[in-house]
């Protein structure tokens, strides 16, 4: 794996992320909460890769853009399950934003600094799995709707379940992986990457769901007039 051909994929992964931001960000009125916290989400990731040129970071300070978008995701997944979930457990969302938002600053600023925290990845995989498989469950009791590939949240929990078990794996193997890989560490975290991709390619399906629900009811309203 060639540095050309790793910043390759990561500018595949700048641009869908950009398009999810785009169309979550139509008709911004009429959209769902739960889409406009994404575009939120994917927004952050943009914002830290162009920040790096724009701040002119070098060596382990281009780890802290990274550093704080993991802050800012997990407290957009954890608003976006809590509303998902119906409002269900908030002191148990709510212990867990507090929580882990404090571990995130301290391993920010004490413990792992400007290297990539993975510590605080980690944990925030393991609570992501759980949202996942908690909507996933409620999902087949409450059965809210008979046609699941019609539900954008379907679609996100099963692109963050992917993502977050997966990274999970890596992370817990990652000295064996970079010795079996005879340390390139490039085609580590294109494993990494490729994650990211499919992760994108299901938020993107679940946002193009959502959208084609709302134009309908657009056009409905404009024939009403």
């Amino acid at each position: 794996m060639t540095i050309e051909k790793f910043l390759i994929i990561v500018k595949i992964i700048m641009v869908l992320a950009s398009v999810i931001v785009l169309l979550s960000f139509l008709y911004f009125k009429k959209r769902a909460i739960e889409i406009k916290l994404i575009g939120f989400n994917f927004l952050s990731p943009v914002v830290g890769y162009f920040s790096i040129d724009l701040l002119d970071l070098r060596g382990m300070q281009v780890n802290i853009p990274q550093n704080i978008e993991m802050l800012v995701h997990f407290v957009i997944i954890t608003i976006m399950y809590y509303l998902a979930l119906q409002k269900r457990y908030p002191k148990v969302f709510l212990t867990l934003l507090i929580v882990f938002s404090i571990f995130a600053i301290v391993n920010m600023l004490f413990l792992q600094k400007t290297y990539f925290n993975s510590y605080t990845v980690t944990i925030s995989n393991v609570i992501a799995i759980a949202y996942c498989v908690a909507y996933f469950y409620r999902l087949l009791i409450d059965l809210p709707a008979q046609h699941l590939q019609r539900l954008p949240m379907f679609w996100f929990s099963a692109g963050f379940l992917m993502q977050a078990a997966g990274a999970l794996f890596l992370y817990l193997f990652t000295a064996y992986l970079t010795k079996f890989f005879f340390d390139d560490v490039l085609i580590y975290w294109t494993f990494h990457n490729f994650l990211n991709i499919f992760l994108e390619i299901l938020i993107l399906i679940g946002v193009v769901v959502d959208l084609r629900n709302t134009r309908p009811r657009r056009v409905a309203v404009m024939k009403n007039l």
